[in-house]
C-alpha cells in the first residue's frame, strides 16, 4: 500500500498503526512517500519504523522532494513499490482493519477498484451523506476516489500511471479512472473497505473550490467527451451570476452557509482563471504519463 504525505506530523502516526494493523490481509508492504515534507513528518516515520515490535509488516520511507505534487508523490510510490496491487490511501485519514482485505478481493483481475469513503470531521464527528456509497457517478464513466483507491500493476503501467501534468486537486483520481476505462480495464466498488476520511476546515475546502475548478477546464480537455467546453463567455456568464447574488445570500444566517455560498463563487473564478491558463494561452496541453520503462522489474507474486 502507497501512503502519500507532505507536512503531515500531526496524523500520519494515527494512519500508520491502522495500515499495520489490517486484519485477513494478503502479505503487504507500506511505504511512506514523504513529498518534500518541511515538518518532522520523516522524522516520526523514521522513528515508527525503528521502534520495537513495529511496524509488524515490511514497510519502507520512499523520499520523493523533487516536486510537491499529488500525481508525482503517488507515481514515485509506484515506481518502488513491489506488489502486484497498488492501494493508495492518505495520512490524515484512518483505514477501517479490514480495508485492505477487502480492497484486494475486488481485484482478482487487472484493472481498478474504489472502495468506501466514510466522511467526518477533525475531531471525528461522522458526516454521513457527504460521499456516495458507490463510485462517484457522472454522465460520462464512474471514478474512483484518491482516498480509497487500489489497482492492478499491470493496469498502473499500462495507462501510464498518474498524469502529472494535472495541477493540485486536478481531478488525477477521476483521469486515472476514465483512462483506465477507456482502455479496457474494468472498474469496481467495494463497500467492505471502508476508509474514515477527515474533511478539510472549511477555508481549507473553500481554497480548494478554487483549484478543484481550475482542475475541471484541464480535465475537459483531456475528456472532451465528458464535458461541454469551457468558454470565455460561458465561465464570465457564470462568474457575473453568482457576484451578483453574493450579496444576498451573505446575509442569510449561518456560517456554514455563507462559506458554501463563498465557494459557489470561488468555484466560478477558478474556471474563468483556468479557461485563461488551459485553454487561452495552452499551458500543460500534453499529458505527463509514466513508461513501462519506469518500472525497474515485475511485480511479487
Amino acid at each position: 500500500m502507497i501512503l502519500c504525505v507532505r507536512n503531515g506530523a500531526a496524523t500520519i502516526l494515527r494512519q500508520l498503526h491502522a495500515l499495520d494493523g489490517q486484519q485477513d490481509a494478503p502479505s503487504f508492504e507500506i511505504l511512506v512517500v514523504d513529498n518534500g515534507s518541511t515538518d518532522d513528518t520523516a522524522e516520526i516515520v523514521r522513528a515508527w519504523l525503528s521502534d520495537a515490535g513495529r511496524p509488524a509488516v515490511p514497510a519502507r520511507l520512499v523520499s520523493a522532494p523533487d516536486r510537491a505534487h499529488i500525481p508525482y508523490a503517488r507515481n514515485r510510490g509506484a515506481i518502488a513499490s513491489r506488489g502486484r496491487i497498488l492501494a493508495y490511501c492518505d495520512a490524515d485519514d484512518e483505514a477501517d482493519p479490514f480495508w485492505l482485505s477487502a480492497l484486494t478481493g475486488c481485484l482478482d483481475q487487472d484493472g481498478i477498484a474504489g472502495g468506501r469513503i466514510a466522511a467526518r470531521t477533525a475531531e471525528g464527528v461522522e458526516q454521513p451523506g457527504v460521499f456516495p456509497d458507490a463510485l462517484v457517478a457522472t454522465h460520462y464513466l464512474p471514478h474512483a476516489g484518491n482516498a480509497n483507491l487500489a489497482l492492478t500493476r499491470a493496469c498502473f503501467i499500462a495507462i501510464g500511471g498518474y498524469d502529472e501534468s494535472l495541477p493540485r486537486y486536478g481531478y488525477e483520481d477521476v483521469d486515472l479512472s476514465w483512462r483506465a476505462q477507456e482502455q479496457g480495464f474494468p472498474i469496481g466498488y467495494c463497500g467492505g473497505a471502508v476508509m474514515n476520511f477527515t474533511l478539510s476546515s472549511r477555508s481549507a475546502a473553500v481554497r480548494k473550490q478554487y483549484l478543484i475548478a481550475q482542475g475541471r477546464v484541464l480535465i475537459s480537455l483531456r475528456h472532451p467527451a465528458a464535458y461541454q467546453p469551457f468558454t470565455l463567455a460561458g465561465c464570465l456568464r457564470v462568474l457575473g451570476g453568482r457576484l451578483a447574488a453574493l450579496p444576498y445570500r451573505m446575509v442569510r444566517p449561518g456560517p456554514h452557509r455563507r462559506s458554501r455560498h463563498l465557494a459557489w463563487v470561488v468555484n466560478a473564478f477558478g474556471n474563468f482563471t483556468g479557461w485563461w491558463t488551459y485553454v487561452h494561452r495552452g499551458r500543460d496541453a500534453d499529458p505527463i504519463l509514466l513508461a513501462p520503462s519506469d518500472f525497474a522489474g515485475p511485480a511479487a507474486a
